[in-house]
């Protein structure tokens, strides 16, 4: 269903007082570029401080009892949003279908390096283990795919879902923290997914709504393309050849399939030279 015209919209983050230059300026153009989607950004909504469950819990608080947009779109303090990226969400989203949409960013559970390994931060629960979470992986390209849980770094949902989550949990934080040691953890935003999908509400992600997550260099999709692709050729070369020359990766895909996203991030940045 299309958005009436009058539906209101917010951006929100959360951050220690500090944010990477690249958001900023993300925050900047996209408000600016938004105009030309028919997209109008009301306000902008900041929460400080060092403890990230209640810094969530705050602004979602802040939104729905103070701003009163109907929409709000989270986007963490490393992550470089553009008016594309919102634009997609915000025609795939519906507050009756899809009242929660989120975007694709890469995370990886190895210590920032040289050569981290990528994975879309996108989910499905795991049923025998609810601390081990199952990576969408591969990811497929420019799809409106349902999930089980999200980072909250580029996510965007509407104010309806609000009193369900108080009603099943009252006097709750949406976003504590399950800490119960040798690794089993549960973090604000899986915790906040879970009882989401404790109320009924479906969760959607945008595989085409990409940006860039800024560590010691832009883990985006370009890396992601790369380091798979690159993945399934040294595992092609150390295998011997018996029968048919195949080239399956570890996922069971062609090497071909990540290059499909090497070439199509490469395709966008030629469209983003300025013109002399």
């Amino acid at each position: 269903m299309p958005h009436s015209k009058d539906e209101t919209l917010s951006i929100g983050w959360c951050d220690n007082g500090l944010t990477d230059g690249k958001f900023t300026e993300g925050i900047l153009y996209t408000t600016i570029g938004a105009v030309r989607h028919g997209l109008h950004i009301n306000n902008a909504v900041r929460v400080q401080g060092n403890q990230i469950a209640r810094q969530r819990m705050d602004l979602l608080e802040i939104w729905y009892d103070q701003i009163k947009t109907d929409w709000l779109l989270w986007v963490d303090s490393d992550i470089v949003l553009t008016a594309d990226v919102l634009k997609k969400l915000w025609d795939a989203a519906d507050r009756h279908a899809r009242p929660i949409v989120t975007g694709i960013y890469f995370v990886s559970k190895a210590m920032e390096g040289s050569l981290m390994m990528p994975m879309p931060a996108v989910f499905m629960d795991n049923a025998e283990d609810e601390f081990t979470m199952q990576y969408i992986h591969p990811m497929p390209m420019n799809q409106i795919i349902q999930v089980d849980s999200a980072g909250m770094g580029l996510v965007l949902m509407h104010r309806s879902i609000v009193p369900k989550l108080r009603d099943k949990f009252p006097n709750t934080s949406f976003f504590a923290e399950t800490d119960m040691g040798n690794d089993k953890f549960i973090g604000e935003d899986i915790s906040f997914f879970r009882k989401v999908k404790k109320c009924g509400i479906k969760v959607y992600a945008h595989t085409g709504a990409l940006v860039q997550h800024m560590k010691r260099f832009s883990f985006d999709v370009a890396y992601y393309g790369l380091y798979w692709h690159d993945q399934a050729v040294a595992e092609h070369a150390a295998r011997p050849v018996i029968g048919p020359r195949l080239f399956p990766d570890q996922t069971g895909l062609s090497a071909g399939f990540f290059v499909g996203y090497k070439l199509a991030f490469l395709g966008s940045l030629n469209s983003r030279r300025p013109r002399r």
